[in-house]
């Protein structure tokens, strides 16, 4: 490889490197951070069981919890909390988060309404006006979604107890007593789900106006959970419960690392694959219906799976060679193209020295017999002499300018 080869290399190289950043960027990060729920919570659950996932892929992973789950998209947003991964079950305005992609949607997510066996079974929620209600915190989807449902029916603070808590506390309080109703946005396999339907003291509230709930607000959908679907002998539920539920999307930062991401996917496909008691098998996860715009590589995903290099190489391996093949393939190439250019340049320079040493000759024997070169011959004197002094090896070339100069 020739010098000016060696010197555009490493100056295109350099290039690179100062626009694409340094290996620090391209490396997968330090710790995968996972904000979910409250503990116990199914975000939590789920995050757990991602967790599982991509440490068995070698990606040391954090899950951070909060009460307030409506702001763990607030989270993603900022850079500086080091958040890569979260959850939405909420309506979500895409302008408002320009660095956080949705990369599916993973269940849908039933809002349960339990109440104290003994009391009047309202017809419609309307009925609720007046009671003591408890549900996880006021920042929480259930809250919202709680919220959202009851205005609908007329039942709002001014009207009815709304008492906000930790979820497995408000729970707790519900099965003592201390209230009407409970609402509780969670999976179906959700423990507290469970607990809460065995109990004897309550009951699991089915809402006829599913369809018409769902219609009215766009981000609940209607849901049923079928008859015996705990317990075929009691059975368990006693009877179908119709119920509305909000689906659930696994957001991320739109600058989330390729290798966190590819394995992230895999997660979630190996836990939402199933069935669930309101859903089919291969029915989650899926990209449509998403909140957000759905990641780029999340959508290329989809269609032809893991990458190559994802699949057989280390995180830390594949993200470098991942940033780093495709430009250094066009740099090689463009190397090797600067190289034959200057063999060619090489060969036409030969070329053209070989007739400027047939023409010299013909023009010194000119001159040796005494005739002048006249015009054209002085003109390609001094085309021809350049030629001939960067190639200065050729001494004969030299001998016969330095004869022929003082006749120019």
């Amino acid at each position: 490889m020739s010098r000016m080869s060696v010197v555009v290399l490493v100056v295109l190289a350099g290039l690179w490197w100062a626009l694409a950043g340094s290996v620090k960027r391209v490396m997968p990060p330090d710790r995968v951070v996972i904000q979910a729920g409250p503990p116990g919570g199914s975000f939590d659950t789920h995050a757990r069981r991602y967790a599982d996932v991509l440490r068995a892929q070698g990606l040391r992973v954090e899950v951070r919890h909060q009460e307030d789950s409506l702001r763990i998209i607030d989270r993603l947003d900022d850079a500086a909390n080091g958040v890569h991964v979260g959850f939405t079950a909420q309506r979500v305005e895409a302008g408002s988060h320009p660095a956080v992609a949705s990369v599916g949607v993973v269940e849908l997510q039933p809002l349960f309404l339990f109440l104290r066996r003994g009391q009047p079974e309202p017809t419609t929620l309307a009925g609720l006006a007046g009671r003591r209600l408890v549900m996880p915190q006021a920042n929480s989807a259930t809250a919202q979604a709680t919220r959202d449902v009851l205005a609908r029916y007329g039942v709002t603070p001014a009207n009815t107890t709304f008492s906000y808590t930790q979820m497995a506390d408000a729970a707790t309080a519900l099965q003592s007593g201390q209230f009407d109703a409970g609402f509780f946005m969670l999976s179906p396999g959700n423990p507290v789900v469970r607990r809460l339907t065995e109990d004897p003291h309550l009951v699991m509230y089915s809402l006829a106006d599913s369809v018409g709930i769902a219609r009215n607000i766009d981000y609940l959908k209607p849901a049923t959970l079928v008859r015996g679907a705990f317990d075929l002998r009691a059975p368990l539920p006693a009877h179908d419960v119709s119920l509305v539920g909000a689906t659930v999307n696994v957001v991320v930062r739109e600058d989330i690392h390729p290798a966190v991401l590819y394995a992230l996917l895999q997660a979630m496909d190996e836990v939402h694959k199933g069935q669930t008691l309101v859903s089919d098998p291969g029915e989650y996860p899926r990209q449509t219906g998403a909140v957000l715009p759905v990641h780029p590589l999340a959508l290329e995903w989809g269609k032809s799976g893991t990458p190559w290099l994802f699949t057989h190489l280390p995180p830390a391996v594949a993200g470098v060679v991942d940033a780093y093949w495709a430009p250094a393939l066009a740099i090689l190439a463009l190397v090797s193209a600067i190289g034959t250019l200057q063999s060619l340049t090489g060969f036409i320079d030969g070329a053209i020295l070989g007739v400027a040493l047939q023409w010299l000759g013909w023009l010194e024997s000119r001159v040796a017999r005494g005739r002048r070169p006249g015009w054209l011959g002085r003109h390609l004197f001094r085309l021809v002499e350049p030629v001939v002094l960067r190639k200065g090896r050729e001494q004969i070339a030299r001998d016969r300018l330095e004869h022929l100069r003082p006749h120019m």
